[in-house]
C-alpha cells in the first residue's frame, strides 16, 4: 500500500505541475479564468478517485474505510506537496514577473467586482479590506504558499473522508455453522 500511495502521490503531483504549467504557458487571463479555476480544482480529485478505485480493484474489490482514507489522504497530500513545491519554484525563482502580473490582474478583477457593490452594502467594507490586503501582501511568496499548503490539508482531509466513505467496500462476513 505504501508504494501505491507514493506512486499515486507522484502522479497527482505531476498533474498539479502540469495544470500549473498550462496556466503559466497560457498566460494571466487564462490563469484567472473562472472555468479554468473550476477545472483545476476538480480534475485532481477526479484523478484521485480513479486511483483509489483502481487500487481497490487491484486488491480484489474490497477495501475498508481506514485503508481507503489512508490511500486517499496520503496520495493527495503528496501530490499537493509536489504541486506547491513547483508553484514556489515557478512564482519565486523561475517567473516572479508572472506572479506579479497574476497579482495585479487579480486585484483589477476584484476592483471591477467591487465597483458593482453599493456603498450601503455590508460587503462593501469587507471587499475594500480584501483588496487592500491583496495589494499589500505577496500572495505567491514562499511563506504564503507554504501556509496555503498546510491550510489546504484540512480541506484535503474532508474530501478524503468523503471519498473513502463512498469508495470503501468491506468484505462480507461469512457465517459458518
Amino acid at each position: 500500500m505504501k508504494d501505491y500511495i507514493l506512486n499515486s502521490g507522484l502522479k497527482l503531483g505531476a498533474l498539479y505541475v502540469l495544470l500549473t504549467a498550462i496556466s503559466y504557458i497560457m498566460g494571466v487571463e487564462f490563469s484567472l479564468n473562472e472555468s479554468w479555476s473550476i477545472i483545476k480544482g476538480i480534475v485532481p480529485y477526479a484523478f484521485l478517485i480513479f486511483l483509489v478505485v483502481n487500487y481497490k480493484k487491484m486488491v480484489g474489490g474490497f477495501l475498508n474505510f481506514k485503508d481507503t482514507f489512508t490511500i486517499t489522504i496520503g496520495s493527495i497530500a503528496a501530490g499537493a506537496f509536489i504541486g506547491t513545491f513547483f508553484s514556489i519554484l515557478l512564482y519565486n525563482f523561475l517567473a516572479p514577473d508572472f506572479a506579479a502580473q497574476l497579482k495585479d490582474a487579480s486585484v483589477q478583477k476584484m476592483i471591477m467586482e467591487f465597483e458593482k457593490i453599493p456603498e450601503s452594502s455590508s460587503m462593501y467594507e469587507m471587499m475594500e479590506s480584501i483588496i487592500e490586503q491583496t495589494e499589500e501582501e505577496d500572495v505567491y511568496s514562499v511563506s504564503n504558499q507554504s501556509l496555503a499548503f498546510f491550510y489546504s490539508l484540512f480541506f484535503h482531509i474532508i474530501i478524503s473522508l468523503i471519498i473513502a466513505a463512498f469508495v470503501k467496500k468491506d468484505k462480507p462476513i461469512e457465517i459458518s455453522e
